[in-house]
């Protein structure tokens, strides 16, 4: 069933994928299948129909906080959920970022479990390849319009979750629809995890070109392999040729070595970083 899915995945749009999944998931006995998404915020789950401008009319809305579904979403990857009556909720990830769940629902008395979950697998990469090209996506996983300036800096950013079993990066941005001069940023470089977080003068559209800026120039030099001051010196610069007086932004710059554990950062005007552990604030670093 997954070679086959594969091979005709290549050429399925985003709009394809449901009825794709059914038809292989169907003849390979495991069940009749649907796919749920999250919004951006990850309060709802919705079924992608592949009809509509949003992949999504005429399928279901499920509350992710009052749901089996929302459970099954909630518990991440090996989280799968069933309701004893033969309805089976697995998560949809791309490495540790949740995008939604599969239902299966089926009728054997002993299903094959296994094979449920190298489907959500595979649908997980499968979504991730279709979504960065396609409107229906966005559109089915937002509940309300987005800002132009938010629609800039989620176009740029990384996700909002990543794992590689070393590290574990976790982001969110509120208002996320309106969001505006605030960003983050991270990428893997052999045995290095590089961070930055920035906030950009104002609440407005400037404020979210020079946030992009800001971003754009960090990667440009890091990419070169520029450190931590050189970077921030880089940044500086771009914004100054730029802007000249009349923007600014703070951030902070950041090299976790996996190995070692040890942490480089410089703060440019930024809040301090605040340490938590086990749940609770424990200080702030200068």
């Amino acid at each position: 069933m997954l070679v086959a899915l594969t091979r005709a995945s290549h050429l399925t749009t985003f709009e394809g994928i449901s009825l794709l999944v059914a038809t292989h998931a169907e003849r390979a006995g495991l069940g009749r299948t649907s796919i749920f998404l999250a919004d951006l915020q990850q309060d709802v789950l919705r079924e992608v129909t592949g009809r509509g401008i949003d992949a999504g009319d005429g399928g279901e809305e499920l509350r992710v906080d009052a749901t089996l579904a929302g459970r099954a979403f909630q518990k991440g990857l090996g989280g799968a959920v069933t309701d004893g009556r033969g309805r089976h909720w697995i998560p949809v990830v791309d490495g540790t970022e949740r995008l939604g769940v599969l239902r299966v629902d089926v009728t054997a008395a002993d299903p094959d479990r296994e094979a449920m979950q190298d489907l959500a697998s595979l649908l997980g990469l499968m979504l991730v390849s279709k979504r960065s090209y396609s409107d229906s996506y966005a559109r089915l996983t937002r509940t309300r319009r987005m800002s132009p300036s938010a629609e800039m800096q989620w176009t740029l950013m990384p996700p909002q979750t990543f794992s590689d079993g070393r590290v574990t990066i976790a982001a969110a941005m509120e208002p996320a629809y309106e969001t505006a001069g605030d960003a983050f940023d991270y990428a893997l470089a052999a045995d290095v995890a590089h961070l930055a977080i920035f906030d950009a003068m104002g609440h407005d559209t400037a404020a979210g070109l020079t946030a992009n800026l800001a971003i754009a120039t960090c990667r440009s030099h890091r990419r070169r392999g520029a450190g931590l001051p050189e970077a921030g010196s880089a940044i500086e610069a771009a914004l100054l040729e730029q802007f000249r007086h009349s923007r600014y932004a703070t951030g902070i710059l950041a090299d976790l070595d996996l190995t070692t554990g040890y942490l480089s950062w410089v703060n440019y005007g930024h809040p301090l970083p605040v340490l938590i552990r086990g749940g609770r604030w424990v200080t702030t670093l200068d």
